[in-house]
Parts: C-alpha cells; sequence; structure tokens
C-alpha cells in the first residue's frame, strides 16, 4: 500500500467563493474554476496512488487540504470526481494527436509513427499520474474500464494502430508482428522508463521526467526497436 508521504501536500487549505444566485448551471467563474481545477488536481494523485477503491472523498480532502464539503459543492460523488479528473488529466491529448498528425500529412509514415512516439513520451512524462490510473484500471474490467476505453484508450490505441499499418502497408517496418502488438511494444517500450522515476533517481540520480532523460529515452527507442522493425535498401 502506498504511503500518503508520496502525495505532494499544499500548506494552505483550496477555498472558493461560493456560486451567486441565479447564476446559471455549469458556468464557472475564476474562483470557481481555479478551485475546480486544483481539486481535479489532488483527486488525480490520489486515484493514481491509490486506485478508485482505496481512495476516498475524504482522503482527497485530507491530503490535500480540501474541505469534503468544497468537494461535494462541485461534484456529487466519487464516480463523478473520478471521471471528472481523468477529463482533466487527459484533456485535449486525443485531439491534439489527430492535429499533429493531420498537420504532418505531407511527411512518410515512418516519420509519422517515429514524430508520434517522441510525443508520447512526452506527455508520460508530463502527465504521470494520468497513465499510472490508466494502468490501474486496465487491470479489470468494470463500468470505469469501458467508459475510460470508448472515451480515451481506444482512440490512442486507434491513432498508434493506424500510424503502424501505415508504416507497415508502404513497405517502411516489417509485417511479421501484428500491428496491434507491434503497437504494444512501441508503447510499452515508450512508458517502463519514464514510470521508473523514483528507482532511476534513487539508484542512478537520473529524473527520467526532465527534458533531457525523455529525449534521451525517445532517441533509444525509436533507434532500437527501428534497428529491428524497419526495413532498410
Amino acid at each position: 500500500m502506498a504511503d500518503e508521504s508520496e502525495i505532494p501536500r499544499h500548506s494552505k487549505p483550496i477555498t472558493a467563493s461560493r456560486r451567486g444566485r441565479g447564476r446559471p448551471k455549469g458556468v464557472l467563474n475564476v474562483d470557481d474554476a481555479f478551485t475546480r481545477r486544483n481539486i481535479l488536481n489532488a483527486a488525480l494523485k490520489t486515484f493514481s496512488v491509490y486506485g478508485f477503491d482505496g481512495a476516498s472523498i475524504a482522503k482527497i480532502a485530507r491530503l490535500h487540504k480540501v474541505t469534503p464539503p468544497l468537494i461535494h459543492y462541485y461534484f456529487k460523488d466519487k464516480e463523478e470526481i473520478w471521471r471528472a479528473a481523468i477529463d482533466h488529466g487527459i484533456g485535449t491529448m486525443i485531439s491534439d494527436f489527430e492535429e499533429i498528425i493531420a498537420q504532418l500529412s505531407e511527411a512518410d509514415s515512418l516519420a509519422r509513427l517515429k514524430f508520434f512516439i517522441r510525443r508520447y513520451i512526452t506527455l508520460v512524462a508530463e502527465r504521470p499520474e494520468v497513465f499510472t490510473l490508466i494502468l490501474r484500471e486496465s487491470e479489470m474490467t468494470g463500468p470505469r474500464f469501458t467508459w475510460l476505453s470508448k472515451n480515451y484508450l481506444s482512440p490512442l490505441y486507434d491513432l498508434f494502430l493506424g500510424l503502424v499499418d501505415a508504416a507497415q502497408r508502404e513497405g517502411f517496418i516489417k509485417k511479421e508482428a501484428p500491428s496491434y502488438h507491434v503497437a504494444q511494444v512501441i508503447m510499452g517500450a515508450c512508458y517502463h522508463f519514464i514510470s521508473s522515476r523514483n528507482r532511476m533517481l534513487s539508484t542512478y540520480g537520473v529524473d527520467t521526467y526532465s527534458k533531457e532523460a525523455r529525449d534521451s529515452h525517445a532517441n533509444l527507442v525509436i533507434d532500437t526497436l527501428f534497428s529491428g522493425l524497419e526495413i532498410r535498401g
């Protein structure tokens, strides 16, 4: 079980002004948006460490100096804050990827795949709680995993598969392994080193979240994988 010391603590309680009477439902002022964002950041960290079952609104409040009534003011229950935290953490990642790939339409499929790998590694380093939470939820089936898969995992995997399929179809990488297997190998290689930050720091003094480390890792992943996958003339 994770130690509560692993979760960053805020020095002051998060507070917010109440919504004024007559304000349209769903419309947040600056204070509301700031407070809601802080609650979601706290929730994302808590869910990533304890999982859905181990986390609670009381634990989010205690560890992050947020009052439970304030959390209930914005979210009716733990299920709602869990989904909102995922939405907040992943944000526009899928649409950003789609836009980047569209902008690279003039590049060949191998160049697009390599660029995607670099961006994926950057995202893993910038949003570690999101990917830890995704791994936790992927260990079991159920309504939460179904929702997560439909809204985020399947669209992300479809992008990855499309790039691998295109590179195989156009003769840039080998076809011996199905594209879904190749995509999983690439994603695993991207994630594991970045997610081992604590061990890398304590053993080698390497911060895997740093730009230098993640850029070096991206180069290594691409060089190592594609030296075996790429078809060279």
